[in-house]
């Protein structure tokens, strides 16, 4: 997480350099500086500063006033803090409203325009359902009263949202939707649909095949983030490493610690990849029936680790006594925030490559994603589909598996002629 924060004050004069580098002892960066004033003794600095977590920014202040003799008049404001206060998305107007005339005119005037467009059949050209995404959340009802984890679930939807309006041109709308039973999502989804070209449905919790059955049921274009977007990203890492290290995959078993929905989606791609064999655990039960039913072979996390060549864990309750017993010319990837110890010690042990993925690092796919599977005419990707988008985005990994970034590559383009010729 990268935030932003203004600061301003008072620092004697050529004490600059010194300050610079007790801000890159706290890990904290400047993205810009501006001296205000200056009476020969004392200059007045405006400066914006770039932090990771809020201590080190005390940690910063703490550090200053101590120092008062060299520091003074120190005033730190959240920037970020303000802007996102009432989400991150807002919408917007394509017509301009200045005064009572654009009312008249410009709305008033439109929308009958747009009427009369739509009783000559040409409604998908002129109403905004052709043109707006619906990302959707699901979260069970339970008797706890805590409706925290529903803004969560919000929150996350308004930030694709944003990246789905600035990527694809689209306009997005975030939805949760609370249920009892995954019939009543169903049912409340194929009631909705009309009012979008795709939907996106994310952060669900429920099995992969009771998610499948929105598949059966639902017209307009899907795109699951647990069952499209996360896989595609885990295949592609995994492609590169094969790539990287010119590895045989009909030779090469792949490890799974930590079974979701994700990673049993990952398993059918891989088997499908002509890998030799997916191994996997969880304390789940479902899952490990999912993940066999996906023919993945369940077993212990002993056996996982000594039998595999390309480990992932995901599972944040992995002890470290585990992560003691990788073997040499292994590959480990990581997807779980607790630490895993020090890479340089795990690569003195012989681990071949050790590699951190984090879960908004697939944000980057998501425009792309959302662009094919519209262009595409099908309702749903197919694991053919993904295994081909995976391979394609492999080949634009850099050493440190780094997907390509939104601004850099043209990855959305690549994906979509892709669609077209599988399409043709």
């Amino acid at each position: 997480m990268r935030l932003i924060a203004s600061v301003t004050l008072k620092m004697k004069k050529v004490i600059l350099p010194q300050f610079i580098s007790t801000l890159y002892k706290h890990n904290i960066d400047i993205n810009m500086i501006n001296l205000t004033e200056s009476d020969g003794k004392w200059e007045d600095y405006s400066i914006e500063i770039i932090y990771s977590a809020k201590k080190d920014l005390i940690r910063l202040v703490d550090t200053l006033k101590k120092n008062g003799e060299y520091f003074q008049n120190i005033t730190i404001t959240s920037t970020l803090e303000d802007k996102i206060k009432g989400g991150v998305l807002t919408i917007s107007s394509k017509v301009e409203i200045e005064n009572i005339n654009d009312i008249s005119t410009s709305l008033i005037g439109g929308n009958k325009l747009i009427h009369e467009k739509i009783d000559s059949g040409l409604q998908s050209s002129y109403c905004a359902s052709f043109n707006s995404i619906a990302l959707i959340s699901g979260i069970k009802i339970t008797n706890s009263g805590d409706n925290s984890r529903y803004y969560h679930l919000y929150a996350d939807s308004e930030r694709d949202s944003v990246l789905i309006g600035r990527f694809t041109g689209k306009n997005s709308f975030p939805l949760v939707i609370k249920y009892n039973s995954i019939e009543d999502m169903i049912k409340t989804i194929k009631g909705i649909e009309e009012n979008f070209c795709c939907l996106r449905i994310m952060n669900n919790d429920e099995d992969d095949y009771l998610l499948s059955n929105i598949i059966d049921t639902v017209s307009k274009p899907l795109i699951f983030k647990e069952l499209d977007e996360n896989p595609v990203h885990y295949l592609a890492v995994i492609n590169a490493i094969i790539h990287k290290y010119s590895i045989v995959p009909g030779d090469t078993s792949v490890g799974i610690i930590g079974l979701n929905n994700s990673t049993v989606k990952l398993t059918a791609l891989l088997v499908k990849s002509g890998f030799m064999k997916v191994l996997g655990h969880d304390t789940n039960e479902r899952q490990m029936m999912s993940f066999e039913n996906r023919k993945g072979l369940a077993t212990t996390i002993e056996n996982v680790i000594s039998n595999s060549d390309i480990i992932m864990i995901m599972d944040e309750k992995i002890t470290y006594d585990y992560i003691t017993g990788f073997k040499a010319g292994q590959v480990v990837i990581t997807g779980i925030t607790s630490d895993m110890g020090d890479a340089a010690a795990l690569k003195d042990k012989g681990v071949r490559d050790f590699i951190r993925i984090e879960e908004t690092d697939t944000l980057s796919l998501l425009p792309a994603m959302i662009n094919a599977i519209i262009i595409s005419g099908e309702r749903h990707f197919s694991d053919d589909m993904l295994t081909k988008i995976a391979g394609l985005i492999s080949n634009h990994m850099q050493n440190k598996y780094d997907l390509p970034g939104l601004f850099s590559s043209n990855i959305s383009g690549e994906i979509e002629n892709m669609i077209l010729k599988q399409k043709n």
